[in-house]
């Protein structure tokens, strides 16, 4: 090792808090030391059909010192197929952070990237996709949110990581979290996790999550498609929350769509005429306006008009929407109190998502079903439990929705479980109750085919010209392991609006 690359992994360790084992840490966390200076790995992300965002980190060890760097991407692992290079520099006015928009790539290609710095250190070997063009026939996303590094291992990362059958990993946001919960600490280190309070803060708790070998694998295996959620960006105090956003596109490989407004990530992905993504941002926008007296809007009006002229003019057989909060409703007035707050206002269980505003979400539902729009598939996070349902503002009313058949349904929504934050089970409802609880819930919301609220994982969506179906893993996160298993199969046909009976 080189006399730089020495000083570097001597201030690394030294900065740990146990420098002589980094025994600070949880199991499975760690610096990859084999890797000096790019000790938090490489991330792609943001694909297009010609190019990619490529991330690394160099671990500097004077503050304010400009550190040059070459990429490169690859047609093959060896490098000796180069088709894209170039230089770049790490700064600390970001934090030494690096992001490439790496062009001149072909569509619907799988490509090897790796950085350099000066001495010839060499980063580890990532894998990054672009969109393809019309001629594709299969699409498989894994989707998952909400990812406490504190509550348990991030087995879902390291299983999403070794599948070779999916193509891009979705995550709808909860990323990181700004402070652990009390009630599920499984994975904590010896020192003190303090909430975050200001853009500082956010990166060190960037840094932090990036010491798990899992979530660098899977960024370093899979290109990203992200969006944050509250616990990515939001602060206690009601501070600027542009600091943790300028800290989240620091460190997740997101390509900012107006430098003059970097809150605005919805952004659309087309993967050919077969599908095409919209990610949606409910969480930074939900009530902010009024799309009429009186009536508060979800996204606000100009991200409004933007899903629906994204909808309309897409040639794209599917239309899937990555939307951070349950966008159909999880009815309360039939259900018992199973938790030891009320059921949210007496007829939804939680306001603070779509659920509180079905006003504008009905125009939503319109707007879908004035186009005939019904293959439209909407997957979301948030929630820590999964939920599969059909989408309609009328779930109880029989001459408007069928729940035999699902007739009437404008498309499906998905809600997947949490890669480890804590979920009913854990919040503190006894496991003997789980059935009941689960049956009180099917039983007053005829719309839902299937929920599941005491298990972690990820879903996947599989998408054809025929149909898409949804997959739902359930994976342990008490301790490093390699088991996982598939609870659910979903399907939805082209054309038909709602979920396989």
């Amino acid at each position: 090792m080189k006399m730089r690359s020495w000083l570097v992994l001597l201030f690394i360790l030294a900065a740990l808090p146990d420098a002589s084992a980094q025994s600070g840490y949880p199991a499975n966390m760690y610096a990859d030391t084999l890797h000096v200076p790019f000790i938090y790995g490489v991330a792609s992300g943001d694909p297009m059909t010609d190019r990619v965002m490529l991330w690394t980190k160099v671990a500097s060890f004077r503050k304010n010192e400009v550190v040059s760097i070459v990429w490169q991407v690859s047609e093959d692992s060896l490098f000796a197929k180069i088709v894209s290079e170039g230089s770049a520099e790490a700064v600390a006015e970001f934090d030494h952070c690096v992001r490439v928009d790496a062009g001149g790539l072909e569509a619907g290609k799988q490509y090897f990237y790796r950085f350099i710095s000066e001495e010839g250190e060499v980063s580890v070997i990532g894998k990054a996709r672009t969109l393809p063009k019309d001629d594709v026939g299969k699409l498989k996303l894994a989707v998952v949110s909400c990812s406490s590094v504190w509550a348990g291992f991030f087995n879902a990362y390291a299983r999403i990581a070794e599948r070779e059958d999916v193509d891009f990993v979705v995550h709808l946001g909860d990323y990181v979290y700004d402070y652990p919960d009390d009630r599920q600490l499984n994975r904590m280190p010896s020192f003190p996790q303090e909430d975050v309070k200001d853009k500082q803060g956010w990166r060190e708790r960037h840094k932090y999550y990036l010491m798990d070998a899992d979530l660098r694998k899977a960024r370093q295996e899979k290109t990203w498609i992200a969006e944050w959620d509250n616990h990515d960006i939001d602060l206690p105090d009601g501070s600027d929350e542009i600091r943790a956003i300028e800290a989240f596109y620091e460190y997740v490989p997101v390509r900012m769509m107006d430098t003059l407004h970097p809150e605005r990530i919805y952004r659309s992905f087309r993967f050919g005429k077969l599908a095409q993504l919209h990610m949606i941002d409910m969480f930074y926008y939900r009530g902010k306006e009024e799309f009429e007296k009186g009536k508060r809007s979800v996204l606000g009006e100009l991200q409004f008009d933007w899903l629906k002229g994204q909808l309309k003019r897409s040639d794209s057989q599917w239309q899937l929407v990555g939307n951070q909060e349950m966008m159909t409703d999880w009815l309360s007035e039939d259900t018992p109190k199973i938790m030891k707050k009320q059921n949210g206002n007496g007829h939804v269980f939680d306001t603070g998502n779509w659920n509180g505003y079905p006003k504008d979400r009905q125009r939503l539902y319109d707007f879908l079903k004035e186009n005939n729009l019904k293959n439209t598939v909407v997957l979301t996070g948030d929630i820590h439990m999964t939920f599969v349902m059909d989408m309609t503002g009328w779930p109880t009313c029989r001459t408007e929705y069928d729940r035999r058949t699902g007739e009437g349904a404008v498309g499906v929504e998905i809600t997947g479980p949490s890669v480890s934050r804590i979920n009913m089970k854990e919040s503190g409802v006894p496991g003997f109750l789980m059935p009941m609880v689960r049956s009180w819930s099917l039983h007053g919301n005829p719309h839902h085919r299937w929920a599941e609220f005491a298990s972690h994982g990820y879903f996947t969506l599989e998408v054809t010209s025929e149909k898409s179906v949804a997959e739902i893993w359930f994976v342990p996160i008490k301790k490093q392991t390699t088991k996982q298993r598939m609870a659910k199969r979903f399907t939805v046909l082209s054309g038909e609006g709602h979920w396989e009976r």
